[in-house]
């Protein structure tokens, strides 16, 4: 089973957001507070001369490189807009050079940085160096990471004067809003106005010098007019009669606006390399606070180009879809020599035409959503617009949209009888990668652009479908868009048909003991009459019902005789049935209800049933294993021979090997290790480093993959492809050296084909590989998720053809989800409605569910709530049912087989030892509930990577539930509780909601498109943070029964902190670093030929997995990620 879910790495969330923040026993509301003034510093005698009595500061807030941990950035951006700021959010995984671009471009007086993965140093350290030789020294960098940046490292990056580091001791001083009051007044000392700023602004500049315009651009929205014109005739590189023409982008808010931008800019740049691009947006400033969320930035992927720049406004006093300061904006892009300007408004009503005052050439983007066809009529835009877009054209309606938009732009224009192909009505779907639509909404533009405004764009001939529209591929077909309202009507549906058949079976019962009892008294004629009645009834019962009964009595003749068997692939297993107590009873392994009554037994096989029959409430195995337990224990430091020692060290003494690995942050990205310093840092930090398959060999050296007691979970998601490609070659190498060993020769094809198939055919284990759970949760997504979901799609059909049948290709997860905040049960309705779009996903590319389910596996956290007891039982049920009653698929596809790990964000740096104590109780919950494997947490990973002590010391935990713990020698401990069974009905009522209202939204995929899941998972967090910080949810050392005399985690106490903490050195860095160099450099040539072929498979529409096979021998993961992008397209992010 999988373990899936870099555990210290959402653990760390605990400490940023539930220890830094929540660990404040001097807690307070969130005061109003009113917009916060950057004030001019008057510095010697010199008086400031540019305006602007006021302007709001303006903060870049990002996770670091490599780091999927949103939640504690999007909260901290929440409160810097509370407070005044205008907040350019770019999201989770941003580099240092990423973030010091968007910081230059924009102006910002601060930079906050959340980094969970380690690396922390060197991320801010980069930063702090780029922004330094821009000139831009002076913006306030600051940050946090909880546990994770340690003590030492907070002083390191103080007294190097590098940045402010909050530690979960200011959390605890501070208080979540008053580390971000005291953020703003370091902020608040600089002034972006002061006179000496601009001083270098006295010569010609170019679009090249992104400083220099971004400095004109403060200019332009803050100074008066006159010191504005004096400026930028000093640096007007072109003469004023020449500036290139502007293009304004307006719409309705949630058209997919910036996405289309983005698009739009990547293909400027694809037909017309080195064209200078400047995008100008604007952002609605909030009354209330004066705060702003300038949010386009974060979904453009085009910015790593050097060629185009982005400015993002707030609207502040202009109460429009426009900044009052954009038409001076416009000027100083012009007077720079930009080729062209993109201005991109904030949604807008149907009146709204603010557009037309700047811009040469105006776009409409709209959706299907804009209500009634009447509505069109109302649309100021279809006047005046040069190009009218319809957005996210895959959506269902949308060609009825398009239909309407072009019968009203005939009206408005009068051009009765123009061919629908001739209008500038253009469909697009800008989330779609190589998008036709795009193609063809930027060939018409360019073609305007050039005959209007004597450009001369080059625009690539855009490739339509046969009816001139742009592909629609629904990954889900129509006739299926209702799956989950379909699931949540099947499970209730048999649930009410348990109640009638209960009912009826009882009845049948009454009337032939009462037909019995008149017979005893000669009272034949009312036994006839009862008898036939209770035939009339027994005909209503379905014959299947009065065999699991018969079936479940001589179960349970058999379970309480002592010894019973069970079969698994054919092979009866005997099994004892009872164990003996010190005190001499015969416990039993599964205990089962002695009551007479027909109706009650029916009802309780039909929601319950013993252990492994279904609805698998109890289990999917009858028994289990008693020659292993539910031991599996993540790993993963530094290089692989480290973490091939720590494997070693995990499964000695055991009889079995059940290896977790944990992948560190380049690799779960993709990428290769670097010498880049801010990616160095994260080189083998919280889990192992393999970026090749030499590497993936040295990992496992001393393990057969192959063997039937060994079993290994990969935790990795964003390209986790090429790593399971690896980890099968280096399966099927094992298989080749025993092969030569024992002939003293090579195998020839034939031979090595065989080996190759035996081998697939019995590697066990499993890869996490949750696209869906990425794009909602842990956010390691690294490609388009089209092109994710039909690499997932490309896996599923390698396993089904190759018959490879004990490894599971998806792990399908919740513990990211719960990790990122949710509650049980949105984690439990999340992951089941994941699990249950991968079905329809693969089945609509034709593969049998029967072949691919036995893939499956499942992933679940488990914390202290009460819901937890149960969302291993509930989901086991829903979805047997789902898969027996909708799907038609046999035993093995109905069982669902899960991992659990114990929760993440329950694990606290502040009296960090009382983690075991939670952690215990949290296996207890995943044993009792009859949990596949399971993944104790050690409770040092809230400062990072385990320790070889507090490793076996979670490993203890285990053991001693397993072996000593003498409830679960029971092995279904929690059927026949009163408690149990109503938590389990009203948890399952719950989900099937969830369920409903994702359908409504157009299942899983169009709840995505709207962030319904990260949407709730962000406001449950926002409810869990509340009532820890309020003190209403206790936690025991941390915001109640608190130690005054706990370690400080302190910059000013660093010399104190004494804790064993697991990091690796430069040595090892460079070590990787240089083999994984070392092995591109060696395979030069083959890797070429190969990244070829990836590529025209992938043009092709052909299997990307069978082609990942092949090249992983000569290909670095870097490598093929790269020509991925190429050809798939990069994860936009959002908010």
């Amino acid at each position: 089973m999988s373990h899936l879910g870099q555990g210290w790495h959402w653990i760390s969330i605990v400490i940023g957001l539930r220890q830094i923040i929540t660990s404040s026993t001097l807690t307070r509301q969130m005061p109003h507070y009113p917009l916060i003034y950057c004030r001019r510093l008057h510095l010697g005698l010199m008086p400031p001369r540019y305006m602007a009595e006021d302007a709001p500061l303006r903060v870049v807030t990002a996770a670091a490189i490599f780091d999927g941990h949103d939640a504690a950035i999007g909260i901290f951006r929440r409160i810097f807009q509370s407070m005044g700021c205008e907040v350019i959010h770019l999201g989770h995984d941003r580099g240092a050079d990423e973030v010091a671009r968007a910081a230059i471009q924009e102006d910002a007086h601060a930079i906050a940085i959340t980094s969970y993965q380690g690396g922390a140093v060197e991320m801010f350290t980069h930063t702090k160096e780029i922004l330094d030789e821009a000139g831009f020294g002076h913006i306030f960098l600051c940050g946090g990471g909880g546990g994770t940046i340690l003590p030492w490292e907070i002083k390191k990056l103080r007294d190097e004067e590098i940045a402010r580091i909050y530690s979960p001791d200011d959390g605890r001083d501070m208080g979540l809003t008053g580390m971000v009051e005291n953020a703003i007044d370091e902020a608040r000392q600089i002034d972006l106005l002061d006179n000496s700023r601009f001083n270098s602004l006295n010569k010609a500049i170019t679009p090249d010098d992104h400083g220099a315009v971004s400095k004109l651009l403060t200019l332009a929205e803050n100074a008066d007019d006159s010191e504005f014109q004096a400026v930028l005739r000093r640096v007007r590189s072109v003469d004023a009669d020449s500036g290139c023409p502007i293009v304004g982008l307006t719409g309705t808010g949630g058209a997919g606006k910036s996405s289309l931008t983005d698009e739009l800019m990547l293909r400027i740049q694809r037909d017309n390399p080195g064209a200078k691009v400047a995008l100008l947006a604007t952002d609605p400033t909030r009354k209330r606070t004066g705060g702003a969320l300038l949010g386009d930035r974060i979904r453009m992927n085009s910015l790593a180009d050097d060629n185009l720049f982005m400015r993002s406004f707030a609207s502040r006093a202009s109460g429009r879809e426009i900044a009052d300061c954009i038409d001076r904006a416009i000027e100083a892009c012009q007077a720079v020599g930009f080729d062209l300007i993109l201005v991109e408004t904030s949604g807008i009503g149907q009146g709204n035409d603010a557009i037309t005052e700047v811009a040469d050439l105006s776009m409409y983007v709209t959706t299907r959503e804009y209500g009634a066809p009447s509505q069109l009529e109302k649309l100021a835009a279809l006047d005046f617009a040069d190009l009218v877009v319809l957005n996210k054209f895959d959506r269902p309606g949308a060609e009825d949209a398009l239909t309407e938009i072009r019968k009203q732009f005939k009206r408005n224009r009068e051009i009765w009888d123009a061919k629908n192909a001739d209008l500038p009505v253009i469909p697009t779907i800008a989330s779609q990668f190589a998008d036709a639509g795009v193609d063809l909404l930027w060939q018409k533009l360019a073609g305007l652009l050039n005959e209007e405004h004597g450009q001369s764009f080059d625009a690539a001939e855009a490739r339509l479908g046969a009816d001139g529209l742009p592909h629609r591929s629904a990954p889900i077909p129509p006739e299926r868009q209702g799956y989950l309202a379909e699931v949540a009507a099947s499970v209730r549906d048999y649930h009410a048909r348990t109640e009638e058949i209960s009912r009826n079976v009882r009845l049948v019962q009454q009337l032939e003991a009462a037909a019995q009892q008149m017979r005893k008294s000669n009272r034949l004629t009312s036994a006839a009459d009862l008898t036939a009645e209770a035939e009339e009834i027994r005909k209503r019962v379905p014959d299947s019902a009065w065999l699991i009964l018969k079936e479940f009595d001589e179960r349970a003749a058999a379970y309480r005789s002592g010894n019973a068997s069970y079969t698994v692939r054919e092979k009866e297993i005997p099994v004892e049935t009872t164990t003996e107590t010190l005190s001499g009873l015969d416990l039993p392994r599964v205990a089962l209800p002695d009551t007479e009554d027909w109706g009650e037994k029916i009802e309780w096989i039909r929601s319950e049933n013993v252990p492994g029959a279904f609805p698998f409430t109890a289990g999917v195995f009858p028994f289990k294993r008693e020659d292993e337990i539910p031991l599996r224990m993540f790993a993963g430091e530094g290089s692989a021979e480290r973490t091939n020692k720590r494997f070693h060290f995990l499964s000695k003494g055991q009889p079995f090997n059940r290896l977790s690995t944990a992948f560190d942050s380049p690799s779960l990205y993709g990428r290769d290790p670097q010498t880049r310093l801010d990616i160095f840092g994260k080189v083998c930090e919280s889990g192992v480093s393999i970026s090749t398959v030499d590497e993936m060999d040295m990992l496992f050296e001393g393990f057969d993959l192959c063997a039937p007691n060994t079993s290994t979970s990969k935790t990795i998601n964003g390209n986790y492809w090429w790593h399971l490609a690896a980890f099968f070659n280096v399966a099927i190498k094992q298989q080749v050296r025993k092969f030569e060993k024992e002939n003293g020769r090579e195998p020839n094809e034939e031979e090595y084909q065989e080996l190759k198939a035996w081998a697939l055919n019995n590697v066990r284990g499993t890869v996490q590989a949750d696209q869906l759970k990425e794009s909602m949760g842990q956010n390691t997504l690294v490609f388009n998720l089209d092109t994710a979901l039909r690499m997932m799609g490309d896996v599923a059909e390698y396993y089904v053809q190759n018959n490879i049948r004990n490894h599971y290709f998806v792990s399908i997860s919740g513990y990211h989800i719960a990790e990122a905040g949710a509650n049980p049960i949105t984690q439990a309705a999340l992951t089941l409605s994941n699990g249950l779009t991968y079905v329809e996903l693969f089945k609509a590319r034709g593969l049998d569910p029967n072949k691919f389910l036995r893939n499956f596996s499942w992933f679940f956290s488990n914390g202290m709530d009460p819901e937890y007891a149960v969302i291993g039982r509930v989901a086991r049920r829903i979805w047997a049912i789902a898969m027996r009653d909708i799907y038609g698929v046999g035993h093995r596809g109905q069982q669902l087989k899960y991992h659990i790990q114990s929760s993440g964000r329950s694990l606290h740096a502040q009296e960090f030892t009382f983690n075991d104590y939670r952690t215990t109780l949290q296996a207890l919950y995943a044993l009792a509930d009859n949990a596949n494997s399971l993944h104790t947490n050690s409770r040092d990973e809230a400062f990072g990577t385990p320790t070889e002590e507090t490793v076996r010391d979670s490993i203890a935990i285990q053991m001693i539930l397993s072996k000593e713990y003498g409830l679960l020698a029971n092995e279904n401990p929690m059927q026949g509780s009163h408690l149990s069974t109503w938590l389990t009905e009203q948890v399952e009522e719950e989900i099937l909601r969830i369920f409903e209202e994702m359908h409504r939204r157009g299942g899983v995929l169009g709840s995505l498109e709207v962030n319904y899941q990260r949407n709730r998972i962000q406001d449950e967090s926002m409810v869990y943070e509340h009532r820890k910080h309020s003190g209403e949810l206790p936690i025991i050392g941390v915001n109640t029964f608190t130690n005054p005399d706990a370690t400080s985690l302190s910059a000013d106490e660093a010399d104190s902190f004494d804790m064993d903490v697991t990091r690796s050195d430069e040595g090892e860095k460079k070590m990787v670093i240089e083999r994984n160099e070392a092995f591109k450099e060696e395979n030069k040539e083959k890797a070429e030929e190969g990244l070829a072929r990836l590529k025209q498979v992938a043009r092709d529409g052909g299997n990307l997995f069978e082609v990942m096979m092949d090249i992983v021998e000569y290909c670095s993961v870097g490598q093929v990620t790269q020509a991925l992008f190429e050809t798939g397209g990069k994860f936009r992010r959002n908010m």
